[in-house]
């Protein structure tokens, strides 16, 4: 980056930290954001992503929280084509990591993840049905949904209020599990923003890359040290969560 372009970036990431900070409501913050960077370039958008990447590890919770919110912010279907031009400019530019980060990938697949469970009817649950059961404000259909792959019923499920985090936890670390479950997990506002959800996507071998890759500058020490000890996780992912000095004053 120019020292111009550079001096933006800087004063950006730390208006765009400070302000959200000050939000309390997490969908009220990704939804202000989300307009924020629509009204940017894609140059701006990646020069903002390269500066918060590098801020998310040397300086405050502030940057990190930031961090986390321009990926969901970014996930929203009204940021797809933003995200996939800033993608193909981060690759252009050789930041392959976060490029990487902005391009949907699918998780492992495997029939026993895609399997239905039982619901105890004596007969297949349409998904209309499914969805319902969803809605249900009942310990028992809860326990039964929580295994549905669907991505439908997942969405509506995240929103149930009996819904807990320890449920979200054991679903974000089941093995099997569908990607496109935990790719809803992680647009959720409401439990994305927990760290111990965090942690237990970033850990599970089915998680989809770009949403792990996303994660990982969001972990503690001791938790990227998991990572990087698991065997069974991808090694791009691992190398993301290796133990590295890198200030926005290094970037170019």
């Amino acid at each position: 980056m120019n020292a111009v372009v550079m001096a933006w970036a800087e004063e950006q990431t730390d208006r765009l930290a400070r302000c959200l900070s000050s939000i309390t409501d997490a969908s009220v913050r990704i939804t202000y954001l989300r307009h924020t960077l629509l009204e940017l370039t894609v140059d701006q958008v990646v020069e903002l992503l390269v500066v918060a990447h590098a801020y998310a590890e040397t300086r405050s919770a502030r940057h990190r929280a930031l961090l986390g919110s321009l990926s969901l912010a970014l996930a929203h279907p009204s940021c797809e084509g933003l995200r996939r031009q800033a993608a193909a400019l981060l690759m252009a530019r050789e930041e392959r990591q976060l490029a990487r980060s902005l391009s949907d990938s699918p998780g492992p697949l495997t029939e026993e993840a895609q399997r239905v469970p039982d619901f105890g009817m004596g007969r297949p649950v349409t998904l209309g049905e499914r969805k319902s059961l969803a809605r249900r404000n009942d310990r028992d259909w809860i326990a039964r949904v929580i295994r549905d792959p669907h991505p439908d019923v997942m969405k509506i499920l995240l929103l149930n209020p009996r819904l807990t985090e320890t449920d979200v936890v054991r679903l974000c670390a089941r093995r099997p599990v569908a990607g496109d479950v935990l790719r809803e997990v992680f647009r959720c506002s409401r439990w994305i923003v927990r760290y111990p959800v965090k942690v237990a996507i970033a850990l599970n071998p089915y998680t989809p890359l770009d949403i792990a890759l996303q994660l990982a500058p969001l972990l503690r020490d001791q938790d990227k040290k998991r990572i990087l000890d698991a065997v069974d996780l991808p090694a791009e992912l691992r190398d993301a969560c290796k133990p590295r000095s890198r200030h926005p004053d290094a970037l170019h």
